[in-house]
Parts: structure tokens; sequence; C-alpha cells
């Protein structure tokens, strides 16, 4: 096994799961209470598999679970550690860039496995998506409590290899078809914070995935108008959009003395970029900051197509 040099080569698949494997959760960024972690290792157990907790999940350093070296330390761990079949990141927040240029992925490209998380994970994902690597896109372990059925589901089946589509519905209709691209991207901020890095080096045609929380509208206006300018969406050929959550603008509404919005609104601002660049665009993915946060395969092949009145997405494994 090897880390490919082009999305043009087809992605390496981690191993899926099976009843009795081992699963690590461990925390990136954000510390979590013991508590927040019952139902979501309940769960787990209750699937078949095992759950090996990461030491350093609960150490206080202000936000972060512990320091630089002991976050480092506990996913080395879980990437190195020959047993487990998928690490499950505890939490977002903020921190796990932090990590990316201490840790040793050696190991894990012989011998690959399931990095599993959204948000701040972004990070993870385009680092390994954009050496081959696949990743699964979902809900984490701190929101497995208020997560719906469908997105616990979705999980479950993308561990076991056994998620083959997402539907959802766009208010964008799909105007051309495409052929099999590898899906890549991820949280918005953290994919325009990763500009100039080797973490996002894409190559070769692929679709995108867009999401984002508490965000200005300008910001959104700001970190748009950054890649376009970085060449981030050469290669893109479709975007398709989560969950815009949380959005503010200058008016009364958020705080502001007085009205002065920014015009548009966080999904308008992307779809206009999109048009712009000739890129096609649908939006109402089920992913994102919502309990509603529908697990599926990053820097895995996939395919949007036409259903009855709903678009699906498919993946190729």
């Amino acid at each position: 096994m090897w880390a490919q040099d082009s999305f043009e080569m087809n992605a390496i698949i981690p191993s899926f799961l099976k009843k009795g494997d081992l699963v690590s959760i461990v925390a990136t960024a954000r510390w979590i209470d013991p508590h927040d972690l019952l139902f979501a290792t309940s769960l787990l157990e209750k699937w078949g598999f095992r759950v090996k907790l990461g030491k350093h999940l609960h150490t206080v350093s202000f936000q972060l679970a512990g320091t630089l070296e002991q976050r480092t330390s506990d996913m080395q761990v879980a990437l190195d550690d020959p047993e487990s079949k998928a690490i499950l990141i505890a939490r977002g927040g903020y921190g796990t860039v932090h990590l990316i240029d201490q840790l040793d992925f050696s190991r894990f490209y012989s011998s690959p496995k399931w990095i599993c998380g959204y948000s701040d994970i972004t990070v993870l994902h385009a680092h390994l998506n954009s050496k081959g690597y696949a990743t699964i896109h979902s809900t984490m372990p701190v929101s497995f409590a208020n997560a719906t059925d469908a997105a616990l589901e979705n999980l479950r089946l993308a561990l076991l290899g056994d998620l083959k589509e997402v539907s959802f519905k766009s208010s964008i209709p799909l105007l051309h078809l495409y052929g099999s691209l590898p899906l890549v991207g991820g949280n918005l901020s953290v994919l325009y914070s990763l500009l100039g890095s080797e973490s996002l080096a894409n190559k070769g045609d692929l679709a995108l995935f867009l999401e984002d929380v508490d965000e200005m509208h300008y910001h959104i206006d700001r970190m748009m108008m950054g890649l376009k300018r970085a060449s981030f969406f050469k290669n893109v050929k479709y975007v398709i959009l989560g969950g815009l959550t949380q959005m503010r603008d200058n008016t009364v509404e958020f705080g502001f003395p007085k009205d002065n919005p920014w015009g548009l609104n966080a999904n308008e601002i992307i779809v206009n970029y999109c048009k712009e660049l000739g890129i096609a665009v649908v939006d109402g993915f089920p992913a994102g900051h919502l309990n509603d946060n529908r697990a599926f395969y990053l820097g895995m092949n996939s395919q949007l197509r036409k259903g009855n009145d709903e678009l699906i997405l498919t993946f190729q494994h």
C-alpha cells in the first residue's frame, strides 16, 4: 500500500469494519466531559464494536483536550494501533491543525483505517484525501445523543461498507450529469485556513462538498474570494452545499447598532461564486452542523445523479 500522488488514480479505501472490531475515540481539539461519551460508547458497543478511549479525552487545558503533546500522543497511538480499525474524533472546535505536522502517518499509510468526524476534522480529511485516502465525514461522539436516527445509521453503514448512496432535495436543479469523481471538502473556514499547505494539494478533476457554521456573511465572501484567487476551484466540476447554519450579518438582530447587511446570504454568496466560475452547484445536502448530519465518504469516487424528485449521491467502493 502506498500514498497516491493524484486523484486521477483510484482512492485507497481502508478495510471496512465487522462486528468485534475496535474503534478508537480521541480528541484532537476540544476536551469532552465523560458524561457526554456515555451514549456514544453504548451505541458503538450495541453496533457490535469494541471501544477504546484516548488517554487525554477528558484532560482540560482551557478549551483543548490537554497539551499539544498529549493530544498528538493520543492520536498517534490510535493511528499506530494495529487493532483499531476506525478513529472517531470525539468533537470539533478548533485545534486539530496543531497536530497535523506533528503526526507520523507512515503506519497509517501502510495500513489505513477510517478517520471519522466533521467541522474542525476537515484538517484530517483534507490532508488524507489529498494523499489519496478515503475518510468518513460524519457526526461525532459528542453529538450522538442529539443526532437523528438517519445520521447515526449512515455512520454505522459507512463503517461496515454498506453505505451506497445519500439522497437529498436541492432547491437548485442539476442541469448536467457528471461521471465518477472523487468527492472532497468539508468545512469552508477550515479549508480556507489550509490554503498554501500540503494538506490542500488537490489534483485532478473532483467534486467539492462545503458546509460552515457561525460566520458573518461577508466572511463567507472573503473565504470564497481567497479560494478563488488561489485557484482552488480550478479542477472542481460541481459543488454540493450542506448546512450553512447560524450565519450572522451586520444587523441589529445580531447586536450591531444599525442595519448594514452584506446583501446576500451564505448560500447565495457561494452559489454566485460557483456560477461566475462556471461550476455547477446544488444545495440541501444533509450534512454539516445539523442534527441530521448524514455520514458519507470523502476522497472516494462518487457520482451525482437525478432521482424522481431528488438527487442521489452514490459511492463506488
